[in-house]
């Protein structure tokens, strides 16, 4: 992987300067050291010119011939031993570093191939689907439900045919007589979806007190409306509300915007 053939790079880099650097300051401490010891010897030597001890004399020549030893080894061995323990740090930080990530890429190919198994339900599509399309679906929907309360009143009580006559040439008893027909049709067509209430159970001309947080969709107020409830009033409707709502499941395989077939006699 890439990824470990660059962490393997910058890694021994860098092990390399700072082993590099801790060989010269381990190098330069032991030379000075050195230094002074040899400066001591040599101010033994001037004094044992002086006063002559055979043993002192031996001491001395093989203390420079250990110094003069250590200085022309001491500093490849030393660095050596730092290069060498610095290749073996990299080399199981590589090995720590190539474990954990091969773990790594195990998990996340193990999370990968569960994701991939889990299929999203019918349930999580339908809700997951944007505001625009789901908006547009319930408008859709809306306006066919509208037509088709269009097409069951004309269907029982020919509803549309009445609006498109010009009754212009009809007397009002001939109008009467069709609109109560027209009436009776529609109030059936219209009991099989939905059954209606008033809002308010007084009747038309009696008073009612509106009280504080009332319902200002289901009461409507009119006339001198000044302050804040309750107030005194008459009821001029009583209104309506839906006490049962059966909604029609619609067919998708016909053109909802065909209120009434057209019908044609064969001859």
């Amino acid at each position: 992987m890439e990824i470990i053939r660059a962490y393997s790079r910058r890694s021994l880099w860098w092990i390399i300067f700072f082993m590099g650097l801790l060989s010269l300051m381990v190098n330069s401490a032991f030379y000075f050291a050195l230094t002074i010891v040899s400066e001591k010897i040599l101010l033994l030597f001037v004094a044992q010119n002086k006063v002559n001890f055979p043993e002192l004399n031996e001491f001395i020549r093989q203390a420079n011939l250990t110094t003069d030893m250590l200085k022309v080894f001491f500093v490849p061995v030393s660095t050596g031993i730092l290069f060498l323990f610095g290749f073996m740090l990299w080399f199981f930080s590589r090995r720590s570093f190539v474990k954990l990530m091969e773990k790594s890429y195990l998990i996340s190919a193990n999370i990968a191939n569960m994701k991939a198994k889990i299929k999203p339900s019918e349930s999580v599509k339908k809700t997951s689907a944007s505001p625009p399309a789901a908006t547009k679906e319930r408008k859709e929907n809306d306006n066919r439900m509208f037509l088709h309360l269009l097409s069951a009143f004309q269907k029982e009580g020919r509803l549309l045919d009445f609006f498109s006559e010009d009754l212009e040439q009809y007397e009002d008893e001939q109008i009467g007589g069709a609109v109560r027909s027209i009436h009776e049709n529609c109030k059936k067509a219209m009991s099989k979806y939905m059954a209606s209430k008033p809002v308010v159970e007084e009747n038309e001309g009696d008073e009612i007190m509106i009280q504080p947080g009332f319902d200002s969709n289901a009461v409507k107020l009119t006339g001198n409306v000044t302050g804040e409830p309750p107030f005194k009033g008459i009821v001029r409707h009583r209104g309506w509300k839906a006490a049962r709502l059966d909604l029609p499941v619609l067919s998708g395989d016909r053109d909802p915007s065909i209120i009434a077939p057209a019908e044609v006699e064969i001859v």
